[in-house]
């Protein structure tokens, strides 16, 4: 072969080469371009769905635009395909020709993906739906509202007669159930309402109570009628019609499904955030948080893995450490945060997260007996958030968080919370308070000490948020236990003494004085006076004392003294 053949074909090679690295190039900026909105992306409209977005382009272009951005629509993932209905099902109804139902469920997405629904059905997020039953919502439906609608006694102007009566369920449906989820009903031709009570559904979702279904009353079209009351909701732990928990849209906004957008620490804000759980907030001031802000632009949220070390290490969000993969646990992907979490900080008292077969907490305090419960333990589980963590800190920085942590929340459950649960109990048994929840003013004191500041010190404790877990927590836990709940509860003895009730009087007094003997405590009832020179002198041993700042002051504050009062 002669030389200028050999150029020739080395020559054409290379310019093949350099066509197909700017043919790559080309399409990774074409991605990022339709990904970041700069550009339409192609998308592939399904036979079956072109009707659904010829005519929703037209009465609901939003939906469509966002149907356009998702990743279902490049893959040829259409309307039909995920709001497909079956005669059988209870909110099925005939759409122009097509069998659909408005209300997408878990179950459904679960047809696709099956992993995600397993997952996600086993997480304590789909049984957010539980709180419908808790002693919040006995807040948001008897004390914040009423069980029963009443009447409004000086009626709205303009409203008379939409409103004839005051829906006392009001505070529930609009908070409580909108970020843990509704039971949701369909009208009844009775004037009730039917859930997955009435329609009893099976293992397939298809309700098996015929009666049920012939009372659904549907409008003029056709479509059954969802209640103003439970719907719309997308409640991280919805109650479905065919018996699915959950919602995928709580994180995964409908019709777009955007994987970036359920990245980022907005996403999860909805709910978790405020007085009793404001874990955005703590993460906002968290040095992870403050990093995100400050390098979100080259996190590759867009990218297709999203593998924490490969993809991307400026800084962790919610989802990089509850949900997402990293480059140690081979990428794996969880809908179950539960995985990765080995203290539930929810309850008065935190508990250690080993858990059965069914993703329960394991309560039993027989060790044997215990053992043989668990599925799971909470050591398992903190390894596979400390995968994450070791990505970017080493094995020694991460265990010694983790001590601090454990300190933190056993120090809170040791001093505060488990004495408070002694005295909540004394006081109950021994007739001073009642059995309903807050008609008596302890009890608004003890659910603020544990509920709000409690939470706080130790979701501030978790995630690495000083000012959290101490100024609007462990602080306020001491101030509310000490000024507050105790003074409290020696006033309802006392009054019990006065009533003629000195035995259970004493007993209660007998609790809060063995409290108050152990060490920890000593300093409240004995006073601090005659260690206060102890202390100093100690805490200038532990951090020493002098120095440039500490001089300055000294002699600032001496010579502030040394000057004549003007």
């Amino acid at each position: 072969m002669k030389l200028t053949t050999k150029k020739s074909i080395i020559g054409a090679l290379g310019l093949l080469f350099l066509c197909s690295l700017v043919l790559v190039q080309w399409m990774e900026v074409a991605r990022r371009s339709e990904e970041a909105g700069l550009k339409e992306p192609h998308i592939t409209v399904p036979a079956t769905s072109v009707a659904c977005v010829n005519c929703h382009a037209q009465t609901t272009a939003g939906i469509i635009d966002h149907w356009k951005g998702s990743t279902h629509a490049r893959k040829g993932v259409g309307c039909v395909e995920c709001h497909q209905a079956q005669k059988e099902d209870a909110d099925a109804f005939n759409h122009y020709g097509q069998l659909i139902a408005t209300v997408v469920t878990p179950m459904d997405c679960g047809r696709c993906h099956q992993k995600e629904f397993k997952e996600f059905t086993l997480s304590h997020h789909s049984k957010a739906g539980n709180i419908l039953a808790s002693l919040d919502n006995f807040l948001a439906e008897t004390v914040e509202g009423s069980r029963v609608n009443f009447n409004p006694h000086s009626p709205t102007p303009g409203m008379t007669p939409v409103v004839e009566k005051v829906n006392g369920m009001a505070s529930a449906f609009s908070g409580c159930q909108q970020c843990h989820g509704s039971k949701v009903a369909l009208k009844s031709s009775d004037g009730g309402a039917i859930t997955l009570d009435d329609l009893k559904p099976g293992p397939d979702g298809k309700p098996t109570n015929a009666d049920a279904v012939a009372k659904i009353a549907k409008d003029s079209n056709g479509k059954p009628i969802l209640t103003a009351n439970t719907w719309p909701n997308t409640g991280i732990g919805r109650i479905n019609l065919d018996g699915s928990r959950g919602s995928c849209s709580a994180c995964h906004s409908r019709h777009d499904f955007s994987p970036r957008r359920a990245r980022q620490p907005e996403n999860c804000g909805k709910c978790h955030l405020g007085p009793d759980h404001p874990q955005k907030e703590i993460y906002e001031e968290s040095k992870h948080g403050v990093a995100f802000r400050d390098l979100k632009d080259k996190m590759n949220l867009d990218a297709e893995k999203w593998v924490l070390g490969k993809d991307y290490s400026q800084a962790p969000t919610c989802a990089t450490c509850h949900m997402s993969g990293n480059m140690r646990n081979g990428g794996k992907v969880t809908h179950d945060p539960g995985e990765r979490i080995s203290w539930t900080n929810r309850p008065p008292v935190s508990v250690l997260m080993d858990t059965d077969k069914d993703h329960k907490i394991v309560n039993e305090t027989d060790p044997e007996k215990r053992r043989a419960l668990i599925a799971d333990t909470w050591q398992d589980k903190r390894a596979r958030m400390m995968d994450g963590c070791t990505t970017c800190h080493t094995s020694g920085y991460v265990n010694n968080f983790y001590r601090q942590y454990d300190d933190l929340v056993i120090l809170y459950n040791e001093k505060f919370a488990k004495p408070g649960l002694s005295i909540m109990k004394s006081l109950r048994d021994n007739g001073m308070i009642t059995k309903t929840e807050f008609d008596d003013k302890i009890e608004w004191t003890w659910f603020l000490l544990w509920h709000h500041e409690g939470r706080r010190a130790r979701h501030g404790a978790a995630m690495m948020a000083p000012d959290y877990t101490h100024w609007h927590g462990m602080f306020e836990v001491a101030q509310r236990f000490y000024t507050e709940f105790l003074p409290e509860a020696r006033e309802l003895a006392a009054h019990s003494a006065k009533d003629g009730k000195a035995a259970q009087a004493k007993a209660v007094n007998d609790v809060i004085d063995a409290i108050l003997a152990r060490d920890e405590h000593k300093w409240f009832k004995e006073g601090a006076e005659g260690q206060t020179e102890m202390i100093r002198k100690a805490m200038q041993e532990r951090y020493g004392t002098g120095g440039p700042v500490a001089k300055s002051e000294e002699k600032s504050e001496a010579k502030t003294e040394a000057e004549p009062k003007k």
